[in-house]
């Protein structure tokens, strides 16, 4: 029996940001609503109006005695507004661009789950995060 890796390989588990950062600027929907202003790790101090932030939480390999058979990473990706009723609609819009099964730059496929998600307010600021499991 042979084992191969079937998931996201050495390049994509350290630019899997970058693709999310695409997949949410190519929504329409989201577009309308942040404009260009969605960041890796952190935004800007003092960005004005909504935006997102995404940064990636985990990356794993699942093996067996024969090799690698999968790699998985999460992704946060975090919706920041002045207004609970934007946020949630941006969580919403987040949830609806990612979820689904998607084809990368490098034209191999992925799953893109949503596995958890928490709401907080901090700093004047309403807060979706969702974290999402990409395989």
């Amino acid at each position: 029996m042979s084992c191969f890796n079937n998931g996201l390989n050495s390049y994509q588990k350290w630019g899997i940001g970058n693709e999310i950062r695409a997949m949410l600027l190519a929504d329409a929907d989201i577009a309308e609503q942040v404009g260009q202003h969605v960041y890796p790790i952190v935004a800007a101090e003092n960005t004005i109006g909504d935006f997102i932030v995404y940064s990636r939480q985990k990356y794993a390999k699942h093996a067996v005695k024969n090799g690698v058979y999968q790699d998985e990473c999460e992704v946060a990706v975090v919706a920041i507004s002045d207004n609970y009723d934007s946020a949630i609609a941006l969580a919403s819009k987040i949830d609806n661009a990612l979820t689904g099964n998607h084809k990368l730059s490098n034209g191999i496929r992925v799953d893109i789950i949503l596995s958890d998600s928490t709401e907080v307010f901090d700093d004047n600021k309403y807060i979706e995060t969702l974290l999402f499991t990409i395989k």
